[in-house]
């Protein structure tokens, strides 16, 4: 790889993000330099949207901005991480500077969580409150520099020590630091990546070299250097079909380098390999070809072989590698061979619950459910959306569709958000994704919509009819309990709920394990319900809004009303924490019910046909 300017190449992607995107037009350089970072560090997914609104929503650089310059959820995170980023546009830096950086962030995020809300503007306020409502026991917070300069003799290991004595070690809390040279990587990987490989080809130590097994599986050894190549070529879409993400682990990247560096003859006793699956391959000589393949075991391997510069032509080694052809004579056959095989070769790393679900049968056809009802459905990390699809609520995947159900069906609005991953357990995923997928596709496409309209209109109009108001940060952390309550609000007028059983359950709210004694069947035996609002609420969205809004406003208030009585015996009680309780939601529900009632049956033309 030839070697790069990293200040010339970050200045020509700067012009160029200045260029292609309006909002960024006449901004300084530092502003449009954290714009560049934030869209190629966190947006390199070809899936995800990036667009001009999504940068002003992140980008907070300013007067009074509290020390940090970018705020947002990892998109690419299913436990809604946190991210605090600083950036500086600076031809060197020094180890202070960083420093100081860092320690602005921490500030910033202790005097937030604790509800010192004057350390920044209102604007700053509102996207930290709206955020952090999200963050639940799965989360991480991440905080983030970002620079132009190189490295030099900066020591990251002494900005982590910062970081892990701020917060007395709790593995939450996370620091990532990303040099000129970093950064430049970053954009050259996203601008690669590309959501599988057609063609490719590996050398192997020596002509006819290779074990058969069967009829569609064969062992050989492959060149490191042309592994590296084929890296050179393809990046990361290599890596299409494997379960996890290549992740910066330091003490596993320094024993692999170590080996390649001090002892490659050894490698290949060492090193566990790779595993490729592919729809067909030929070995010829030393040559292995392979088409439509991915590397599902192996990924940091792979991306260290290619970073090692010792490793050239003429210092070359062999690695195991297991090629294997995708067996089945279905695509739900071909899906679960597929996914069976990468959960085998990583079952002892970490991986997500989402990935291990990602590419099952039930997953592949959901997409036609989803699709049926107007919505894409992403099952593959990096498939890109149609144009036709690109708003947010006609677009969706595994993770955000798992939240919703627990929050809309389950009745489950703090868990949804605090711990996500309980949708992946068999008493709530099955009953989802493995029943009747065309009623969870028009309920979801429904939740899509109102958690798009919370997020992107009401919260907005909110803020402006309650400007200064108190109410306001419990507002903010309201998302999950209006997913929640505008789905049973529908249930009820409906008939699907009985208003008296439902009362009844809701007289043992608190008790020892409440939900799962008299919730969890209740709720999840949907009977008749097949979509949240009627088919003619969407031909006027407008009139549908004003209905949600007058909804959310009436459970925000009531909410409110009880959080502040509570608040009174618990001063150290704040609305996030407050609103990540399930039992406050229904707590909620129990006192204000026939206030609540009346308005849904008020709005009720959103919901019943007259």
């Amino acid at each position: 790889m030839p070697t790069i300017d990293a200040k010339e190449f970050i200045n020509s992607k700067i012009i160029e993000m200045k260029n292609n995107h309006a909002c960024l037009r006449g901004k300084s350089d530092d502003y449009v330099f954290s714009a560049l970072c934030l869209k190629n560090n966190f947006y390199k997914n070809p899936s995800i949207t990036f667009n001009d609104d999504i940068m002003l929503e992140s980008l907070v650089d300013g007067v009074a901005d509290g020390g940090v310059d970018i705020l947002l959820s990892d998109p690419n995170s299913e436990t809604s991480d946190l991210v605090l980023c600083q950036s500086k546009y600076y031809e060197n830096i020094s180890y202070d500077e960083m420093a100081d950086a860092l320690h602005k962030l921490i500030d910033f995020y202790k005097d937030m969580e604790a509800g010192r809300y004057g350390v920044a503007n209102s604007t700053v306020q509102r996207r930290f409150i709206t955020l952090n409502s999200e963050v639940g026991d799965e989360s991480k917070i991440i905080f983030v520099l970002y620079t132009s300069s190189q490295q030099n003799r900066i020591r990251v290991d002494k900005l982590k020590k910062v970081l892990k004595e701020a917060f007395n070690n709790d593995p939450k809390f996370d620091l990532n630091v990303y040099f000129g040279k970093d950064i430049v990587e970053e954009i050259i990987e996203a601008e690669s990546r590309r959501p599988y490989v057609e063609n490719g080809k590996l050398k192997i130590d020596k002509s006819g070299n290779y074990l058969l097994y069967g009829e569609g599986a064969s062992i050989v050894n492959i060149s490191a250097f042309s592994l590296k190549e084929l890296y050179a070529i393809h990046n990361t879409n290599l890596l299409s079909r494997n379960l996890r993400y290549y992740i910066k682990k330091k003490d596993i990247d320094d024993s692999i380098d170590k080996t390649i560096n001090e002892e490659p003859d050894k490698f290949w006793y060492m090193n566990n390999g790779l595993t490729i699956l592919c729809d067909d391959y030929e070995i010829s000589g030393t040559e292995l070809k392979i088409k439509n393949f991915s590397i599902v075991n192996g990924g940091q391997t792979t991306t260290l072989i290619y970073r090692n510069a010792t490793i050239d032509r003429d210092h070359d080694f062999y690695l195991p590698c297991k090629v294997i052809l995708i067996e089945g004579d279905t695509e739900d056959q071909r899906s679960q061979f597929s996914l069976d095989v990468s959960k085998a070769t990583n079952s002892q790393k970490a991986i997500k619950s989402i990935d291990l679900k990602a590419n099952a049968p039930e997953q592949v056809r959901f997409v036609n459910a989803m699709r049926q009802v107007g919505v894409f459905y992403q099952t593959k990390r990096g498939e890109p959306i149609p144009n036709a699809f690109k708003l947010d609520y006609n677009n969706s995947d595994l993770a955000e569709i798992g939240k919703l159900c627990l929050a809309g069906i389950y009745q489950l609005p703090a868990t949804s958000r605090s711990k996500p991953s309980t949708m992946y357990s068999d008493q709530y995923y099955n009953q989802i994704f493995n029943s009747d997928q065309s009623t969870i596709a028009q309920i979801s496409r429904d939740l899509l919509y109102v958690d798009y309209y919370f997020r992107k209109i009401f919260i907005k109009k909110f803020d402006v009819d309650h400007a200064n108001e108190a109410i306001i940060p419990f507002a903010h952390n309201s998302r999950t309990i209006c997913l929640s309550f505008i789905t049973l609000a529908s249930r009820y007028i409906n008939g699907y709920i009985d208003n008296g059983i439902l009362s009844e359950r809701l007289r043992h709210v608190g008790e020892d394990r409440y939900y799962e004694n008299y919730f969890y069947d209740f709720f999840g035996n949907l009977g008749l319900f097949k979509k949240v609002f009627t088919q003619n609420a969407f031909e006027n969205k407008d009139e549908l809004d004003s209905h949600l809004y007058v909804i959310f406003s009436k459970l925000i208030s009531e909410g409110s009303k009880y959080y502040n009585f509570v608040k009174e015996n618990d001063p150290s009680l704040n609305e996030t924490n407050f609103l990540k309780n399930d039992t406050n939601y229904y707590k909620i529900i129990k006192n204000a019910w026939s206030d609540l009632v009346e308005i849904v049956r008020n709005n009720q033309t959103i919901f019943k046909e007259d």
